[in-house]
């Protein structure tokens, strides 16, 4: 597919997208209109049963849209939510019309600022955790999480979108270096890459980075629920074998009990058997 044949592509998908989300947008303001003010909040409207509906959607054009979504202002944890709550709500409809994306802006940055859990992940991980049960929702989410540790990132389509100047928002059209983090935790992933390429945490590369790696983990993340959806997936990645390690002595299981995490220890924590 050429450029000029992609770019429409991702432009009548923005228009049909944008054509639904307006159309709900109507629907719900016309609703509130009908109803008196005074009964505004005595209204008891029936909450839709969870999990949500879902429909297969096309990772693709949802990578584009959560890279363009990381320049909006909202961050990193919006930009992971709101391209597949979009393609929902063109897809399905209600009740997605009626979720507001930008609940997931807290996210950003590892939650405010504090390098916790990438913002990518936990907007992408509570869209998951909308549409599946408990049970799945673990098993997805656990394979999201070990995907983008394991996985160089942004990843080389990534970066050719950005080359090839097919996103809605380019602010850079090089290629941004890849990293692996090892890690789900934004300080861990964002520090690595720095640390690898000589760069400031707040340099545009940096950012650039982290929209691309957004959109990666928005197109994994519907990838795996697509599959899920066809009843044919099957996990691909798993926690690192030092993380089973540890967690043999460590763990629920192990003879010293104080380690909850299916994290690579030793690559922050060092091995504290050393020398003994």
């Amino acid at each position: 597919m050429n450029a000029i044949t992609s770019r429409r592509q991702f432009l009548r998908q923005s228009f049909k997208y944008g054509t639904a989300a307006a159309a709900g947008a109507a629907v719900a303001a016309t609703g509130l209109q009908a109803i008196a003010p005074h009964k505004l909040f005595a209204a008891t409207a029936q909450p839709h049963a969870w999990p949500w509906p879902y429909a297969k959607l096309d990772p693709e054009f949802c990578r584009k849209l959560g890279h363009d979504s990381y320049w909006s202002g909202k961050g990193c944890s919006y930009a992971g939510f709101h391209p597949i709550i979009t393609a929902l709500r063109a897809e399905v409809g209600e009740p997605y019309y009626s979720l507001p994306t930008e609940l997931m802006i807290y996210g950003h940055g590892g939650g405010v600022g504090w390098g916790m859990l990438c913002g990518a992940l936990n907007g992408a991980a509570a869209a998951i955790s909308l549409v599946c049960d408990k049970k799945t929702a673990d098993m997805l989410v656990n394979e999201l999480f070990a995907w983008y540790s394991d996985t160089m990132l942004p990843t080389d389509l990534s970066n050719q979108y950005a080359v090839e100047k097919l996103y809605g928002i380019n602010k850079c059209d090089q290629i941004i270096p890849p990293c692996k983090s090892g890690s789900p935790l934004c300080h861990v992933s964002s520090t690595n890459w720095c640390m690898k390429t000589g760069e400031q945490i707040t340099c545009t590369d940096r950012k650039e980075r982290c929209a691309r790696l957004t959109g990666d983990s928005v197109a994994y993340a519907i990838q795996i629920l697509n599959d899920n959806y066809d009843k044919k997936f099957k996990p691909l990645y798993a926690q690192s074998s030092v993380a089973t390690s540890c967690n043999s002595c460590h763990g629920e299981n192990g003879e010293n009990v104080n380690v909850l995490s299916k994290m690579n220890c030793v690559q922050c924590h060092g091995d504290p058997h050393q020398g003994k």
